[in-house]
């Protein structure tokens, strides 16, 4: 295995590439994971000795698996912002009244990561959990998050990214792709039709603080249900109000905004 990036740290990716290896396959045997990787056995094993003595891998007899340490991690990234946290009440208002999958989506290194996610009583489970990491350009909330950024950054995530098809219906032409922002930024509100996954319409607003987005409100769900007025109106509308509580509770809850309206 070659990584032709100076700056990296050929062993730390390799214990990293292994701990995502797990994620993605569930507990693996030795073999397994070298095989996967391309890496030697002996490689491996003295990696997976490593995470397992920092208790990031656990070990159950000849199969290792992801430990729970990193559950208190994962948890500590969920709420490094405490605004992120204020949204987790809304995705949950938003699956009740909408019965829908509802979620809370912010951008980290060019990607989409649910960091809120909460499923309504007719909502389609298509494999989606929290953590996840997807593209931007095929979804609704991440449209709506690159809608607001200046184009220097979009481009620079599509040079990093790419514009790969989900599906036939996913925008893959730059020119095209930059119209869509266009008209996310005219209404206020992105939608995607069936772009990232057969059978399933989005769509979502943006949340900003003080001027910039925070990240994405977006709800989804199977295509034959949310569509027409559903999906162009009544959805948009409550992700709206929705976006606009969030916004004056995140501006409110600030420690200097107490300052900024004092009456002398």
């Amino acid at each position: 295995m070659t990584d032709d990036n100076p700056n990296r740290i050929g062993s730390t990716k390799t214990s990293f590439e292994i701990v995502h290896a797990l994620q993605e396959n569930g507990p693996s045997r030795l073999s397994e994971i070298a095989d996967r990787l391309e890496l030697t056995e002996s490689t491996t094993h003295r990696h997976l000795n490593t995470l397992c003595d920092l208790r990031y891998v656990s070990r159950q007899g000849e199969l290792y698996q992801i430990g729970l340490r990193f559950a208190r991690l994962g948890r500590a990234a969920q709420t490094r912002d405490p605004a992120y946290q204020m949204a987790k009440p809304y995705v949950q208002t938003l699956a009740e009244e909408t019965q829908e999958r509802a979620q809370f989506v912010v951008e980290d290194h060019g990607l989409g990561i649910y960091l809120y996610l909460e499923t309504g009583s007719n909502a389609v489970r298509a494999g989606f959990g929290i953590g996840r990491q997807i593209h931007l350009h095929c979804s609704s909330a991440g449209k709506s998050i690159l809608a607001q950024y200046p184009r220097d950054r979009v481009d620079a995530i599509l040079d990093r990214w790419g514009v790969p098809a989900h599906t036939e219906n996913t925008i893959t032409d730059r020119d095209a792709f930059y119209e869509e922002l266009e008209r996310v930024r005219d209404r206020g509100v992105a939608f995607n039709r069936e772009e990232h996954v057969h059978g399933l319409n989005g769509t979502a607003v943006p949340v900003e603080r003080e001027g910039e987005v925070l990240g994405a409100l977006a709800v989804a769900g199977p295509s034959h249900r949310l569509n027409g007025e559903q999906l162009e109106s009544n959805v948009p509308d409550r992700l709206l109000a929705a976006a606009n509580e969030l916004e004056l509770n995140i501006t409110y809850s600030s420690p200097d905004s107490a300052d900024d309206h004092v009456v002398e």
